[in-house]
């Protein structure tokens, strides 16, 4: 099966994803948006990220990426490459048997470095916020990305102001 590789990710100006702990931000929209994308898709993710979520989301596959070879969790396809990873994303798309291809890159700041190169979107949620974290976005060069959509939120009481951002692998 021919899978596409799609980044899914929400950061600060400052590039910042997150602070090892806890989401830095709450934006009910974003949540909304980032289940419309990744529904019936598997999830490649660090075991950091999975730890934050607490436990897999419905109607995706969670594949946990981990260099740990004892580390299981209930509801976790555990694997130990991206290579790995892609490889029991793309057959748990076959059985579901939906016609459904894209794979999702689906964070922390190691996996989004390890993977950005191979992926063929990127769907990112830029906040007008600039925290102080460890997990970082790589940068965007923009001669392998063009923006093709951006859709502006303005800030609305402790919502800050956000943008939705979708880039696509440029020609070459």
């Amino acid at each position: 099966m021919n899978t596409k590789l799609v980044a899914v990710v929400a950061m600060a100006s400052n590039r910042v994803i997150g602070d090892g702990d806890d989401l830095l931000w709450h934006l009910p929209g974003d949540l909304k948006r980032v289940k419309q994308l990744t529904m019936g898709c598997p999830l490649i993710m660090g075991r950091k990220t999975w730890d934050s979520i607490g436990r897999p989301l419905p109607g995706r596959a969670s594949i946990v990426l981990t260099r740990d070879k004892n580390w299981q969790a209930e509801g976790a396809i555990v694997v130990h490459s991206l290579d790995e990873a892609l490889h029991k994303g793309a057959a748990w798309l076959a059985e579901q048997g939906t016609g459904e291809t894209r794979q999702i890159l689906f964070g922390g700041g190691q996996i989004y470095k390890m993977g950005l190169a191979l992926c063929d979107a990127i769907e990112m949620t830029e906040v007008d916020l600039a925290p102080i974290g460890p997990a970082m976005f790589p940068e965007i060069d923009a001669g392998h990305w063009h923006e093709t959509e951006r859709t502006q939120v303005p800030a609305d009481g402790d919502v800050p102001a956000h943008r939705f951002l979708r880039y696509e692998k440029a020609a070459n």
